[in-house]
């Protein structure tokens, strides 16, 4: 491994590249400007103006503020750049991100581009019962301070895989972040792509323009200024996502006929308000389904397996100011994640009181929240609810890049080639970076070609299918201290077994997945330890 790191990453090719992320950063802004003055969007109608026209103007005070956040991002890579001593600072920032910035952070990370489209979709469509599975975040938040969380932080390693092998094996980390960084990627790719459809759909500009545009400055900026640069990156996103979530909410609400009196008895009578639905069937998404699969379950896996999560909370000064980040993501995920199911019922009200402003031909039910920007909000504001739909794309790809970074740095390279210098690692990280990205950025393309009908359900799926057995291995390796190496890769091959096979031959509801991995995972786990006699390795 060192040999190769030698032979095709000297640091001459480490340099190149470096300078190349600089040149990169400087065309992708040029670029953006001029895609965006040489475009355009349908945008800036009345709320009673009928369907519009992809072909119109997008208009300069949109443009303008699309062009100021891309300026401003880019900005923020530069800064962070020069404020990098080492490794430290770029996979943890030294130690110097506020737990609030934390905390915004995890809850713009989670909450992608996927999220902001999809919950309105699906509460446009349908109903609430989704909702109640984000109030278990804040259980989930509960446990992982009581016991996930001291655990991490004893361990102090910046890749939350390097804890497997001392709990388990070096197989078992290895293993586990070579699914991730596979995940990762495919979810850059997803995150890239489903909004960019969605975008492409109702404005008219070029899918493979929207996917690279987000692909490039994301890139740039994550890979200059490492895990710092994304974090504040990250705040900067929220505020915008928040923000411009409410002023949507507010708009469609008083905008329905009746205004927000009148919205709420259309939705009343069209049953959009429902949150419970009380039935045994594991087929659908009931009460049931939605808080033992969606809430705890999947929350589980993404609180305490996914490194883009951890390594923010690991990212604080301290456990104390890692915890209140825990939790203030928590709570945002509660409180201001009913502003997008606000969001769905308002698009719901507004477009059933002005049935004339609906295109009957929209054949994407994602796409229903950008249509309405597009063709509904005043100039200005529309560039900024775009800006926003582009701040959870790329807040979510920004986390992902650098986590696959520091995995692919720390449990591959560095477990592998010990003596690397600090300096040559950094290289590898800025490297790894750039290449992952890419990676997703390329497939993003490429599933421009397939049918992908709700975002929502099929980044769960996905969820469910590779990461329960990466959540049944951190439950293991806290929880059960019988269990050793050997055991739990018996126990994560049964669990993500099982898994492909209810997808594969049952009806089961993709939300229970992942409870049904981690479960079965421990179990199997568990029983193997009972014949399969072995030293414990080492443990955190």
């Amino acid at each position: 491994m060192c040999l190769l790191i030698r032979t095709f990453a000297p640091a001459m090719l480490f340099e190149y590249i470096k300078n190349c992320c600089f040149c990169l950063k400087k065309r992708a802004l040029m670029w953006c400007v001029f895609s965006m003055l040489s475009m355009g969007f349908g945008m800036g109608k009345n709320p009673i103006d009928g369907p519009g026209s992809s072909d119109s103007a997008f208009g300069m005070a949109n443009w303008a503020v699309l062009i100021l956040y891309f300026a401003v991002l880019m900005g923020m890579g530069i800064y962070f750049v020069r404020r990098e001593k080492g490794v430290d600072d770029f996979f943890k920032g030294g130690g110097r991100i506020p737990w609030w910035a934390a905390g915004m952070s995890i809850y713009a990370t989670m909450i992608s581009a996927i999220t902001y489209l999809a919950i309105p979709a699906q509460a446009y469509a349908a109903d609430w019962t989704y909702y109640p599975m984000l109030w278990m975040a804040l259980l989930v938040c509960v446990l992982v301070v009581r016991y996930y969380l001291p655990y991490f932080r004893r361990s102090g390693a910046a890749s939350a895989y390097a804890i497997l092998e001392e709990r388990f094996n070096v197989a078992t980390r290895l293993m586990a972040s070579a699914l991730f960084c596979a995940f990762m990627v495919a979810r850059m790719a997803l995150v890239m792509y489903l909004p960019s459809l969605a975008l492409s759909a109702v404005t008219g500009v070029d899918i493979c323009l929207c996917i690279v545009l987000m692909g490039l400055v994301t890139i740039a900026y994550s890979t200059m200024g490492g895990v710092e640069a994304v974090v504040w990156g990250d705040v900067l996103q929220g505020v915008i996502l928040v923000g411009g979530a409410v002023f949507a909410a507010l708009y469609l609400w008083a905008n329905t006929e009746g205004g927000f009196a009148g919205a709420w008895k259309i939705a009343v009578d069209g049953d959009k308000m429902r949150l419970f639905v009380w039935s045994l069937d594991y087929r659908r998404v009931t009460f049931w389904v939605a808080i033992l699969g969606g809430g705890i379950a999947n929350n589980l896996i993404s609180y305490t397996s996914d490194q883009s999560v951890i390594q923010r909370y690991m990212a604080t000064r301290d456990e104390r100011s890692a915890g209140r980040s825990l939790f203030l993501n928590g709570f945002m995920n509660v409180f201001v994640s009913v502003v997008f199911y606000f969001i769905g019922t308002g698009l719901y009200t507004f477009y059933k009181s002005h049935p004339e402003s609906l295109d009957v031909g929209l054949l994407h039910t994602d796409a229903i929240f950008p249509y309405f920007m597009s063709n509904q909000m005043p100039a200005g504001v529309a560039g900024l609810l775009i800006a926003a739909v582009f701040a959870a794309t790329m807040s979510t790809v920004s986390g992902n890049i650098n986590s696959v970074s520091t995995v692919i740095s720390i449990d591959f390279v560095q477990r592998l080639c010990p003596k690397i210098t600090d300096r040559a690692l950094l290289r590898v990280a800025r490297w790894a970076s750039f290449m992952s990205g890419t990676m997703g950025l390329c497939i993003a393309l490429l599933m421009t070609t397939w049918n992908i009908a709700s975002s929502l359900d099929y980044f769960n799926t996905v969820l469910g299918l590779l990461t329960s057995g990466l959540g049944g291995l951190f439950a293991m390796a806290v929880f059960v201290p019988r269990i050793k190496g050997k055991a739990a890769l018996t126990g994560f091959v049964a669990g993500e077994a099982v898994v492909f096979l209810l997808f594969l031959y049952t009806d089961v509801n993709f939300f229970l997945f992942g409870g049904i991995g981690i479960v079965v995972s421990i179990f199997v786990a568990w029983l193997a330890s009972l014949f399969i006699n072995e030293q414990l390795e080492g443990r955190v």
